[in-house]
């Protein structure tokens, strides 16, 4: 007689739980300090063959600033973890622009370090002709508008949100000399000093083997660098009403002085009282507002011709592209977005660095719209002090989108007494660790 068969054992399908990646010699790191409102990326790039030294990987600081109206007296500790991180041994040290918020944490300390080469625009370069004149322009400028704001504050003008955001760009625009000279210098420790442009391409640089950088911006023309507000059509703007605005727009006249074209048919509108200039006290007061508006737009304009001059460096290592956008406007991006390559440029990013704190002027809908949906993800170092409209949440809300869910923001991570950004879901991020003060994206290889 046959033997009954066995009963089989009902088996029951469990998903396995993903492991959390783990930061290895298999890995990229890019890790994105909360430093207040400023930048500070420190990217590891894995070794291809065991170093006799034990170090597993390069280390490229990109960054290391914080605005001084947006501070929040971070810049030591995240030095200090990036000289634990990196055993005070770093390949490379790109400053992507000379503002405030990207370059005044570059103190002395870095001359403790072991640094391999240092990497500014070419417009920082003392020995270029071009980029002297550019500095020297844009310091006489700073100055005058320096001078003017502290003459009024002795004079005990109570400067209103519009000032006081005009007084805070002409505080970022302030070199920090300590900074600057040290970056020249390549801190005292033999680090070679470039200054790149758009166009240039470096292969295994800083001795990092495998790693090749193209320069996307700054370009040399400057009629790229002085375009600086993208076109509407290529901005993400606020819903409002029937329409839509842009935020942090800059009026040349103060608003008792504006009206719009409509009411100008109503010649009796009592509204229209004080345009009329009367007395020679009313001209004087139009007078001196119209310059005293002017010099805030001026303000913004250099501030954001600052912002224009930023390196723009692609990443290509072991077929990722990590795309650092500084803080890069309209020319600096306009540049490089008409040429041939632009197209296969964009649809092979892996990572983007949002560009300006995800402002609404910084990341051109044609740069994202071309980006891969769902390939890549992005970090933005930002905090909404002291710009209550940055980041821009519609390009917020569209980065979400293109990232699928993909992207961390700095202000996310909880800092005692600092502004408080939305929350963040730590369950539904792949390949993002949060740490004491920062977030790590890790690339597996």
């Amino acid at each position: 007689m046959p033997k009954p068969k066995k009963a089989r054992k009902a088996k029951t399908k469990q998903a396995k739980a993903k492991k959390p990646l783990k930061f290895s010699t298999k890995t990229i790191r890019i890790r994105m300090y909360r430093i207040g409102f400023g930048d500070c990326f420190l990217v590891s790039l894995p070794v291809s063959n065991p170093d006799p030294n034990g170090d597993t990987h390069r280390h490229v600081l990109i960054d290391c600033g914080v605005h001084s109206q947006g501070k929040l007296d971070m810049s030591d500790r995240a030095v200090d973890n990036i000289a634990s991180t990196t055993g005070k041994k770093l390949s490379l040290i790109i400053a992507t622009h000379s503002h405030q918020d990207h370059i005044s944490g570059f103190s002395k300390r870095f001359s403790s370090f072991e640094i391999g080469e240092v990497w500014m625009p070419w417009c920082e370069n003392p020995k270029d002709s071009k980029a002297l004149k550019l500095q020297k322009r844009h310091a006489a400028l700073t100055e005058k508008l320096d001078n003017h704001f502290k003459g009024e504050r002795r004079r005990g003008t109570r400067p209103d949100t519009s000032r006081l955001a005009a007084e805070a760009a002409v505080a970022n625009l302030v070199q920090n000399k300590t900074a600057m000279a040290l970056l020249r210098s390549g801190f005292g420790v033999n680090a070679q000093v470039r200054y790149l442009e758009a166009g240039d391409s470096l292969k295994n640089p800083a001795g990092i083997l495998g790693l090749s950088v193209n320069v996307l911006g700054p370009p040399r023309d400057e009629k790229f660098l002085a375009m600086m507000n993208p076109p509407a059509g290529q901005r993400y703007l606020n819903a409002s009403g029937g329409g839509s605005k842009t935020l942090n727009e800059l009026h040349p006249f103060a608003e008792r002085w504006q009206i719009k074209a409509s009411k100008l048919k109503k010649a009796k509108d009592p509204k229209l009282a004080h345009l009329k200039l009367f007395s020679k006290e009313d001209a004087e007061l139009f007078r001196e507002e119209l310059a005293s508006e002017s010099l805030d737009s001026l303000a913004f304009v250099l501030d954001q011709a600052k912002n224009n001059t930023s390196l723009v460096t692609l990443f290509g290592f072991r077929g990722e592209q990590l795309l650092f956008a500084g803080d890069a406007q309209w020319g600096n991006w306009k540049f490089w977005l008409d040429k041939d390559d632009a197209e296969a440029i964009l649809s092979s990013v892996t990572f983007l660095k949002v560009a300006h704190h995800g402002s609404h002027n910084a990341t051109p809908k044609d740069a994202l719209e071309r980006m891969t949906k769902g390939k890549f993800a992005a970090m933005v170092s930002t905090q909404s002090v002291p710009w209550d409209s940055i980041p821009q949440i519609p390009l917020m809300d569209r980065l979400t989108e293109q990232t699928k869910n993909q992207i961390v923001r700095s202000d996310s991570l909880v800092v005692e007494k600092a502004p408080k950004g939305p929350e963040i879901d730590d369950s539904k991020l792949k390949g993002f660790v949060r740490g004491d003060f920062w977030f790590d994206y890790l690339i597996k290889l």
